[in-house]
């Protein structure tokens, strides 16, 4: 069952709001942002507790408010928070503007959960504040508690050796979109020859001692190794474990102390590989592209991702390297989706025909941004109809 978004009403007082963690993952917290009456002021949002653990000068993130298990985040480079509503500036920027009634906005955070502690509750307070003098205008505690099916030995991935990752443990959480929380379950693992090596500045994924997929980053300096890289493993359907890569820029000082060249923070992307247990190919993977998930089947194999087209590259060159997805994006805007669309069931299709599948046969086909790309990939699209791999934009609901 998904879970809907966490109501947030500014001008009155807010009901109950929760959200489920998962122990050593990241989940959405997805706020529907409301007011019934106009407000003069510009406002940011952000969780209160931002800026206040030793040693955090340049991390742009926020902790439970009684924890430090948590670390909350964003993404878009809004170092302040997000603007609960915005306008252009020279089509290029963006500013805060004041609200009108009726008017609502979906907000996205990150939830983190880093441990070691695995707390049985914890309080995230999440406060709507005028950017200019900072007063908080709304706020809104969201409780955090572990799942009631969390078993003791859940799967989490270990660092076994220098630039070596494993998952260990002897359950999977059930697949668990991003932008579409639901209910979390468990189930036994079973065998798992999932390795992932760090060899230089690419990330090699191996299902048996065989390459299943890269991540390459063209970012400098990478991100690759650091604290900012999380792994999750998720069971998908009988045939398939979904392995999910985070990236989190979170600190000011990437990349040095002049804007050109500096990273954009903060900022996260991930990949989801569906990895087929049966041989290690991956068989579909997804990302995310200008608040839409996007999905394509691999088309040979290892699975190639790159995040960032590096400084040297030129722009010219954009729509060249994002490979598929890219064009497969572009075509949203003759045939976009009239409402909210989650492609997961489509998807859920697919792998099911690649998992009864036993052999395959290839087919041939100013600031440091992290643009994340899928290449050697298609998408299944009918002329004229929005892309069904494709999701709307996550912002609708």
């Amino acid at each position: 069952m998904t879970i809907e978004a966490v109501s947030f009403p500014l001008n009155r007082e807010p009901e109950g709001a929760a959200l489920t963690y998962r122990p050593w993952g990241t989940r959405t917290l997805k706020l529907w942002v409301t007011t019934d009456t106009a407000i003069e002021t510009a406002l940011r949002i952000r969780p209160s507790r931002i800026h206040q653990k030793t040693g955090d000068k340049g991390l742009i993130r926020a902790y439970a408010d009684d924890s430090d298990a948590f670390i909350i985040s964003w993404g878009g480079g809004h170092e302040p928070g997000p603007c609960l509503k915005s306008k252009d500036v020279l089509k290029a920027f963006e500013s805060c503007t004041g609200l009108a009634a009726g008017d609502a906005s979906v907000i996205f955070f990150n939830v983190t959960h880093a441990g070691p502690d695995v707390p049985d509750e914890a309080i995230v307070t999440i406060e709507a504040y005028d950017e200019k003098s900072g007063d908080v205008f709304a706020s809104l505690p969201v409780t955090l508690s572990k799942p009631a099916s969390f078993p003791d030995n859940a799967i989490q991935f270990r660092q076994t050796e220098q630039g070596v990752w494993q998952p260990q443990g002897e359950m999977l959480p059930v697949y668990d979109p991003r932008w579409w929380p639901r209910e979390i379950a468990y189930v036994a693992a079973g065998a798992l020859p999932l390795t992932i090596r760090q060899q230089g500045e690419t990330l090699s994924i191996q299902w048996q001692g065989q390459e299943s997929a890269t991540i390459t980053d063209e970012t400098k300096p990478t991100i690759l190794g650091s604290a900012g890289m999380k792994f999750e493993l998720f069971h998908f359907d009988e045939w398939h474990v979904a392995l999910r890569t985070w990236f989190f820029w979170l600190d000011t000082a990437i990349g040095g102390d002049f804007f050109v060249g500096r990273h954009e923070v903060p900022d996260a992307e991930r990949f989801d590989f569906l990895i087929r247990r049966g041989d290690g190919k991956v068989t579909l993977a997804c990302t995310d592209l200008h608040w839409r998930e996007v999905w394509g089947e691999t088309t040979e194999r290892p699975q190639r991702a790159t995040l960032g087209l590096g400084r040297d590259a030129k722009m010219t060159l954009a729509e060249e390297k994002m490979g598929d997805l890219w064009h497969a994006w572009k075509r949203k805007k003759e045939a976009d989706h009239a409402r909210s669309y989650n492609p997961i069931r489509f998807i859920k299709r697919l792998a099911n025909m690649h998992g009864r599948q036993l052999t395959d046969t290839d087919r041939a086909k100013g600031t440091e941004a992290h643009l994340p790309m899928l290449h050697n990939v298609e998408q299944r699209v009918e002329e004229n109809e929005p892309p069904p791999m494709t999701s709307s934009d996550v912002r609708l609901g």
